[in-house]
């Protein structure tokens, strides 16, 4: 969803007139927290699950709590930026409903079948999931997990439906507001704001 937020915001700044190389001058610091988290989990999901070597399929869970974690402090350590507030609290959402439930994502039965994914709820599908789980009443903390379902749109061409139904919590949403605001505010940023901007887009303390 932060995704599809990002190139929603992008399009919006196109309609309104908007320079995306503004968005050159986000100074993002410590960007490591950020990036190295993500390469590092995606190493150990392609290892584990592209690579058929099943052994490492524990590692997954843990590599994303850790991913989580290390996503919290780059954000916090980047709130100056208002937008990173909100995105801060949608993010240490995601991660303790992750932390409390073993390292995956619970997700609402009921929000599957009415965002139109009920072929998740088929038997012996939630054998192959990694990052995410069927909500049972066991499950901790469920007013955080993915119980917001985004409606399938028949009317759409099937890509772009698959791509816009699905289920997503109360984390992401705040996540993805975060992004659509930043967005906004640079890229629609008048010349002379951005010129005043420092001219380094990252900087790695």
């Amino acid at each position: 969803m932060p995704i599809d937020a990002f190139l929603i915001s992008i399009l919006v700044g196109f309609a309104r007139r908007g320079n995306l190389r503004n968005l050159a001058y986000i100074e993002i610091r410590y960007l490591y927290f950020l990036v190295v988290p993500m390469i590092v989990f995606g190493t150990v999901c392609a290892l584990a699950i592209k690579g058929g070597n099943s052994a490492l399929l524990p590692y997954v869970r843990w590599a994303n709590i850790a991913q989580y974690a290390c996503l919290v402090i780059g954000i916090a350590l980047n709130v100056r930026l208002p937008e990173m507030r909100l995105a801060l609290v949608g993010v240490f959402s995601n991660f303790l409903v992750i932390a409390a439930n073993g390292g995956v994502m619970p997700m609402s039965a009921k929000a599957l079948t009415t965002a139109g994914l009920g072929q998740f709820l088929q038997p012996g599908r939630a054998a192959h999931f990694t990052r995410y789980m069927i909500m049972t009443p066991a499950t901790h903390l469920k007013p955080l997990a993915d119980v917001i379902a985004i409606p399938l749109f028949p009317s759409l061409p099937p890509v772009l439906a698959a791509a816009v139904a699905q289920v997503v919590s109360i984390g992401d949403v705040l996540i993805s507001v975060a992004v659509f605001i930043l967005v906004q505010r640079y890229m629609c940023r008048k010349p002379a704001d951005v010129s005043a901007e420092p001219s380094v887009a990252v900087a790695a303390e």
